[in-house]
């Protein structure tokens, strides 16, 4: 079977959405399909980060089209996109987000005779950035809707996002529940080659990596830390990270100068690379995310496979993440309560193992499998 996973975003992109296409491509090579991604030239900053070709990687074909000059966010034309689903001749075509090629893939695929899988990633939850986007997705929402019956599947990560995508208008018995983004084996046996302990000089470490962006947050950790210093005693937070907001990341910096907190806190904006980042995350003594929007961010699970404590503040689809359990939720964008909520988990870190068996059930080989049972069952 040929499966074609178009992404407008591919591995060395880093994003979410590029994650999960990479992980899904290589489980699913693993299971002996001949698997396609068909992407851009372009990160998702549109830079160019590769030549228009095609290239084996990982067992993955993958095809990078140019970018048309339209570009609305993150979206955009891919030329050449209908010759190059002619020239795979795929079985199943799995779509990510709602971009332009969705809409493209569900105009070509009776002519071209295969099965189509959406996965919107739930935009509304992680927040639409651009203006032109924002103004075009009720329209573009309605259209979709209005087609459904060229989709065979919908793919969401969480019975939240069903329901939004039944709020929206789509068909209940066509959206199949994902748990959540592929996190790969590998992972879960991970050691780390460095203990950011030694790094920092100090005897706790809390770490938040993340894009540098307003609605990641960051300001929310740094202004816990003053009431932090009322539980710790010797700790630091490493806050790290590629900078998407410039002026965000210049008042990130005031407020730790103001605060008076440059001797607690370590503002590295940067993309860290894979070992730093999960060498980071590994030897930290807990991983906050104070995202004030977001839907399924994979850095939560990736810290839990880690088997690094979490807590995170209630948006998108993070309680289900952490399994509901009120310990590690931070019910409100409020310093002193996620202050409270790392000192508890890092007195009680005992409680923490029960989530560490709960993300087990989120390998990729688990999630692949249900994967595999929906491009199956499709009628």
């Amino acid at each position: 079977m040929k499966i074609a996973i178009i992404s407008p975003f591919y591995k060395p992109s880093v994003g979410g959405v590029e994650y999960i296409a990479y992980h899904t491509a290589r489980e699913l090579v693993k299971r002996g399909y001949e698997v396609h991604v068909i992407t851009t030239t372009c990160d998702n900053k549109w830079k160019r980060i590769a030549e228009s070709s095609t290239i084996i990687e990982e067992g993955v074909a993958v095809h990078r089209l140019e970018p048309s000059f339209i570009k609305i966010g993150y979206a955009t034309f891919m030329k050449g996109l209908k010759e190059t689903l002619k020239k795979i001749r795929p079985d199943i075509v799995h779509c990510h987000n709602l971009h332009p090629h969705l809409f493209q893939a569900m105009k070509w695929k009776d002519k071209l005779k295969y099965k189509l899988v959406a996965q919107l990633h739930f935009p509304v939850a992680t927040g639409i950035d651009h203006l032109p986007a924002k103004l075009l997705y009720r329209f573009t929402m309605r259209e979709l809707v209005k087609n459904q019956h060229r989709i065979d599947a919908f793919i969401a990560h969480s019975n939240t996002e069903k329901q939004w995508l039944i709020s929206e208008g789509i068909e209940s018995n066509k959206i199949h529940i994902i748990r959540f983004p592929c996190i790969p084996d590998e992972l879960f046996e991970y050691k780390p080659r460095m203990d950011i302990h030694d790094i920092l000089e100090t005897e706790i470490v809390i770490t938040y990596i993340s894009r540098i962006h307003s609605r990641k947050g960051q300001h929310l950790l740094i202004e816990a830390v003053k009431h932090l210093k009322d539980y710790l005693g010797d700790f630091r937070v490493y806050i790290a990270g590629p900078v998407s907001d410039y002026k965000y990341l210049i008042y990130l910096r005031n407020l730790i100068d103001c605060r008076g907190l440059l001797h607690k806190i370590v503002l590295e904006p940067r993309l860290l690379s894979e070992e730093e980042k999960l060498d980071a995350i590994a030897s930290s003594d807990v991983f906050a995310f104070t995202s004030t929007h977001d839907a399924s961010p994979v850095i939560v699970l990736e810290a839990l496979a880690l088997r690094t404590p979490v807590v995170a503040t209630v948006v998108g689809t993070i309680p289900e993440m952490l399994d509901y359990r009120e310990e590690f939720l931070i019910p409100e964008l409020s310093s002193s309560i996620i202050a409270r909520k790392i000192a508890f988990v890092l007195m009680n870190k005992d409680k923490v193992c029960q989530l560490w068996d709960f993300v087990h059930r989120h390998r990729a080989s688990t999630l692949i499998s249900e994967i595999v049972k929906i491009i199956y069952t499709i009628p």
